[in-house]
């Protein structure tokens, strides 16, 4: 590994899947739980595609699956509507198949009128795809190895490449070692959470991630202490910041 290489994961992150789980279990431990995280994930990604469509009240939908990763979707789905945007949600799961905290989620997006579209089997329609002017992967997160099942993969293939930016990793991908799976999406840009994740470092991971921008949401530095590792030096103070 070069210099370079090396300061640019002290300064971005250099996260492993396991790592990023038991930061997560400490900062539960600590009070500070996934409710709390998720609502801070979505909102920086929610910011982030603001910024990316700047001034235009472009068509969004938003893929989401039954974990984490969804919720953060969900979240970044309310806030979107709550600004203006016309949104709707494709969710890859049956609505009981939900964590507790991403259920909450999907009733206050439901509640404020976002359209949710149910979609188990992940056959996303031509029409619901092509209404979108992008297309947000919140399908699979950090914890998913090995190659999609069948329905996170039928929507993975039917996610058009110039149209889609992820959520954390791309849908496919293994955090860790950054091997694309069968399928995995192929993202316009990607926005990770909390810190550049070990995967996303290699030239394969980058090839689906394109640009890549990682966002700060709060993890408490107490938790970065308890599990022995060091908060990426620039990712704070609510930064979105892109990643060379």
């Amino acid at each position: 590994m070069t210099a370079q290489t090396e300061r640019l994961r002290r300064d971005y992150g250099d996260l492993t899947a396991d790592q990023q789980a038991a930061l997560d279990r400490a900062a539960t431990e600590m009070g500070v739980g996934v409710v709390q995280l998720m609502e801070i994930a979505g909102w920086q990604v929610a910011r982030w595609i603001l910024g990316l469509l700047g001034a235009a009240h472009a068509p969004v939908l938003v893929v989401a699956g039954r974990g984490n990763n969804g919720g953060d979707g969900l979240v970044a789905a309310r806030h979107l509507s709550t600004w203006g945007l016309p949104v709707q949600v494709a969710l890859v799961a049956e609505p009981d198949a939900l964590g507790p905290v991403a259920s909450r989620h999907l009733s206050a997006v439901r509640a404020l009128g976002v359209d949710v579209e149910i979609l188990p089997r992940g056959d996303l329609p031509p029409a619901l795809i092509g209404g979108a002017d992008l297309v947000v992967d919140a399908l699979l997160g950090t914890g998913a190895h090995g190659d999609p099942r069948a329905a996170q993969a039928e929507a993975i293939r039917r996610m058009p490449a110039g149209r889609t930016v992820s959520i954390d990793v791309p849908s496919g991908l293994d955090a860790t070692v950054g091997t694309p799976g069968a399928p995995t999406v192929h993202a316009a840009r990607t926005c990770t959470l909390t810190a550049v994740k070990s995967g996303l470092w290699t030239a394969a991971a980058r090839e689906r991630t394109g640009e890549l921008t990682v966002a700060d949401i709060g993890m408490p530095s107490a938790a970065w202490a308890a599990v022995g590792l060091t908060a990426p030096a620039l990712v704070r103070g609510g930064a979105l910041l892109r990643v060379p």
